[in-house]
């Protein structure tokens, strides 16, 4: 199969350069001369949103367990989950939201957070997922650069006031109630509602989370279900910023088609290492969601969030605890485990399969995680935000060759295409250096 080992990644573009590389292990590669290459689905494509599935997993296995929360002490199944996000997606829509408006999460690793992926997919709203580090400059450009309508937020994260950053960027908070029940701010004019996580707020034109859930469970859901059936699965469902190395970060839009396929695909592929699965990276990263999140709306599996922000202790005693076999993260996250001075006081056998993305690892790193950790199978995923997240994957049902599996970043995703590609744009030879492009459904 088509092997690629990274000579030099261009970040802020859709592009990287590699050297490709060919290893002919059977019939579909050995007449294989330039560098293109496409991975077929392991299953027909499937036109429907996240939602429409994730209503249907919920109903035939409402009593099974789906979320927990480490840092929250909040447990789900999957009934009591679709109850939430049934009642916050009744309140959205009584406060006015419109198919294809976008709604900005500014939280952590928090449920209200998950809650929100899954009912943006119900209303046909776009969820904005903001990095909660950010400070007011970049809040501001975040809302504005997509024109969010609501914003949802924590009155702080750690040592961070984001609520006061959020009042100094629209001081008309502090000036009162609207005649219209919506604000009016002239650094964000977009920016029309306010939704505080917890259960109350004293503060004009604010609403509490807690608060929107309590209306929506009073509310009739028939306009709820009016508003699902009317969402096209390619309606856009969530925007994420790019790292903006290059510059001000960049706004790519992924749809319910594209991400619902991309992790069928990667449920067929990754088999049942999935089905309890740790997620201890940011939710406003790509790999968060779209690995780990979005999971449980394409097919039944239990997600272990350990801890509303990067925590190596509460991520190895969630893994005891919780019985793990699947870790997902970036470097750091495994690094940190395996130096651990305390590493050994946590039982983390249960670990079957790990996935490292955003930069990539030495194959002796790998190596020792396999064995230290210990993860029976580690691989890596290449990929960017505009492609959801990944590209290609070296992990394969019944690839024993470790080493290959180790040291490149694998085959393109099901569905993908991947060719590279010379200054101007001519495909290149196996073993020629050149400029990756991709495109598929997820892309």
């Amino acid at each position: 199969m088509f092997a690629l080992k990274i000579d030099r990644l261009i970040i802020g573009t859709l592009r990287a350069r590699i050297t490709a590389g060919i290893r002919k292990r059977d019939n579909s590669t050995k007449q294989l001369r330039l560098s293109y290459y496409h991975h077929a689905m392991p299953c027909p494509m499937v036109y429907k949103t996240l939602s429409q599935n994730f209503d249907a997993i919920a109903d035939q296995y409402s009593d099974d367990e789906c979320l927990v929360f480490k840092g929250e002490q909040k447990r789900y199944t999957y009934k009591t989950f679709k109850e939430e996000v049934d009642n916050i997606a009744a309140s959205l829509l009584d406060l006015g939201f419109k198919k294809y408006d976008r709604l900005a999460v500014w939280l952590p690793n928090t449920s209200e957070n998950v809650t929100i992926s899954y009912a943006a997919s119900k209303l046909g709203l776009i969820k904005v997922n903001i990095n909660p580090a950010y400070v007011e400059r970049e809040l501001q450009y975040c809302i504005n650069k997509v024109g969010c309508k609501g914003i949802l937020l924590s009155s702080s994260i750690k040592s961070l006031n984001t609520f006061e950053i959020l009042r100094r960027l629209v001081p008309e908070l502090n000036e009162g109630v609207s005649s219209t029940s919506e604000l009016s701010a002239k650094a964000v004019p977009t920016l029309k509602h306010v939704i505080l996580t917890g259960e109350k707020t004293f503060v004009p034109n604010v609403y509490s989370y807690e608060d929107l859930l309590r209306r929506g469970a009073q509310l009739s859901h028939k306009n709820l279900i009016e508003r699902q059936a009317s969402v096209d699965p390619d309606t856009p469902v969530e925007i994420f910023y790019t790292s903006g190395t290059t510059g001000q970060p960049k706004a790519a839009t992924l749809t319910n088609f594209g991400i619902y396929n991309l992790i069928l695909s990667q449920r067929k592929l990754f088999g049942q290492n999935f089905t309890r699965l740790c997620i201890p990276i940011p939710m406003f990263h790509i790999f968060s969601e779209m690995v780990g999140v979005l999971n449980a709306a394409v097919a039944p599996c239990h997600l272990t969030f350990p801890a509303v922000l990067p925590d190596t202790i509460a991520t190895m005693r969630a893994i005891q605890e919780e019985k793990c076999t699947a870790l997902i993260g970036a470097p750091i996250i495994f690094r940190d485990i395996l130096t651990h001075p305390d590493r050994k006081k946590y039982d983390l056998t249960s670990l079957i399969f790990g996935l490292s993305g955003a930069s990539s690892m030495h194959i002796d790193f790998l190596r020792q995680v396999e064995k230290e950790i210990p993860v029976t199978r580690m691989a890596q995923a290449y990929g960017m935000t505009e492609t959801a997240g990944i590209i290609t994957c070296s992990m394969w049902a019944g690839d024993n060759d470790v080493k290959r599996r180790l040291s490149s970043i694998g085959q393109p995703m099901p569905g993908l295409e991947l060719k590279l590609v010379d200054q101007q744009g001519n495909i290149v030879p196996i073993g020629t250096s050149g400029e990756i492009w991709t495109r598929g459904h997820s892309v």
